[in-house]
């Protein structure tokens, strides 16, 4: 392995990480000194405790927890919640997988309803184009299911979460968006 193989951004403090030995002598092997800001290829970290993301920051695919066991699950959420973040997960439903999103984790407001529109309207995208069969969307909450493998479960709930985050914290920023007029008749404003 090379250095350029390596990004050498900010990863999970060691002080987070229970597998942080594991990075420690990765680091000692390249000869790079400190290990804390070690990631390995594909942005997946030297860590394999997954740490839900901080207020404001979307998880990358590769971090998304598999909660398929229940208390993987359980433990998740509290992550989000202790850290004020949305909840993200996939979880193996048999030979496919299950997205879940929760804003309810999050102390900060939800999306309101006419932004949900902009991710029911991809839910249904996906439906129509067979990626998943099934899609519930709820004002603080989203799950989609079966989808064909991992990574693909990966790729949807990173983009739900990065959507969810953009519209609540648009909704923080912008709160009293006024209803869009409706169009006048001539096609005038």
């Amino acid at each position: 392995m090379t250095y350029s193989e390596l990004n050498l951004s900010s990863c999970w403090p060691a002080h987070q990480c229970p597998a942080s030995a594991r990075a420690d002598g990765l680091a000692s092997i390249l000869d790079v000194g400190d290990s804390r800001g070690i990631r390995l290829i594909h942005g997946v970290s030297a860590c394999d405790y997954v740490v839900m993301s901080k207020p404001g920051m979307p998880l990358q695919a590769a971090l998304i927890p598999d909660c398929t066991k229940p208390e993987a699950h359980r433990a998740a959420y509290k992550t989000a919640k202790a850290n004020d973040a949305i909840f993200v997960c996939i979880a193996r439903q048999g030979e496919r997988w299950k997205v879940q999103l929760d804003a309810m984790a999050s102390r900060k407001p939800y999306v309101p309803d006419q932004a949900m529109t902009v991710l029911q309207s991809a839910a249904e995208a996906l439906v129509l184009d067979g990626t998943v069969e099934q899609a519930n969307i709820g004002a603080d909450y989203i799950s989609m299911w079966p989808i064909e493998t991992e990574e693909r479960a990966r790729e949807i709930g990173a983009a739900f979460h990065a959507a969810m985050y953009g519209l609540q914290l648009l909704h923080i920023a912008a709160p009293g968006q006024p209803e869009p007029s409706p169009p006048r008749p001539g096609g005038g404003r």
